[in-house]
């Protein structure tokens, strides 16, 4: 299995990383203690800002998504708004917002893995980006992944969500198939969720999550969100090296500065 590192490329979601101090998920084949979990957390955030060295690809198989050649979700201009933030964009969804979109889906597909809003939980206090917006960080604890989210603490509205797990979780089989076809799944409908991308759209988002993660790249942009993979290296234990899928909105403005490669 190759190692996963923090990318140290002058990438979209790296600069995010740096304004916002995204915390990572964490997962074990068994569930990581809380304690563990959140030091974990905040170990991550305290690297961010480091050199580090260059993500390498992995190599999984397709989970035979729907391609951009099949389904062509439309933008949905209710999903972002304006903000100060450094992004100069947010979602219109708040955290129990997505909540309830989240199950609407699953519900409708008949899947029954649910989430609760009671399960979210807030990583320590109020802090501030580097334009001075209060942000507050949260974490939800989950099946073979954990959910992320960044807020702004004034309009409660979301800026960014995550989906992650350890690599030995994601690089496992069982009976049911293999992992990374069901951990890319939940990252795209995540995606599609606080998007609003249409019911069907959720092919593309796992083609692009698909894409990053077996292709020398760490973001996409698409229709005006950006997708992206961190990773970090735990080097006393391999097996627990930590990838996070996220998607959040950015302005044209930070697009045209950031070039990031776009998904088609």
């Amino acid at each position: 299995m190759k190692k996963l590192f923090l990318s140290n490329k002058k990438s979209p979601n790296n600069a995010a990383e740096r304004s916002f101090g995204y915390q990572r998920s964490l997962h074990r084949q068994a569930k990581l203690s809380a304690g563990i979990f959140l030091s974990l957390i905040a170990a991550i955030i305290m690297v961010l800002s480091a050199c580090s060295k260059e993500s390498k690809p992995l190599k999984i198989d397709n989970p035979n998504s729907s391609t951009n050649d099949e389904i062509l979700p439309a933008f949905n201009e209710n999903s972002v708004e304006s903000s100060p933030n450094v992004n100069g964009m947010r979602f219109t969804m708040t955290i129990d917002d997505f909540t309830d979109s989240y199950n609407e889906f699953k519900r409708e597909k008949g899947e029954q893995d649910l989430i609760s809003k009671d399960k979210w939980k807030q990583k320590d206090g109020v802090t501030r980006d580097n334009n001075g917006v209060e942000i507050k960080y949260f974490y939800y604890d989950d099946d073979e992944v954990n959910f992320t989210a960044t807020v702004e603490a004034d309009s409660g509205k979301l800026l960014n969500i995550g989906c992650g797990t350890t690599m030995s979780t994601f690089m496992s089989q069982d009976e049911n198939g293999n992992n990374s076809d069901r951990i890319l799944y939940k990252a795209a409908v995540m995606a599609k969720t606080v998007c609003r991308f249409p019911t069907g759209s959720e092919g593309v988002m796992q083609d692009i999550f698909y894409r990053i993660t077996t292709e020398n790249i760490d973001s996409m942009w698409y229709q005006g969100f950006i997708f992206s993979l961190s990773t970090q290296e735990d080097k006393s234990d391999p097996k627990s090296n930590v990838m996070l899928f996220r998607v959040f909105p950015i302005s044209e403005t930070l697009k045209e500065e950031w070039n990031p490669q776009e998904y088609f």
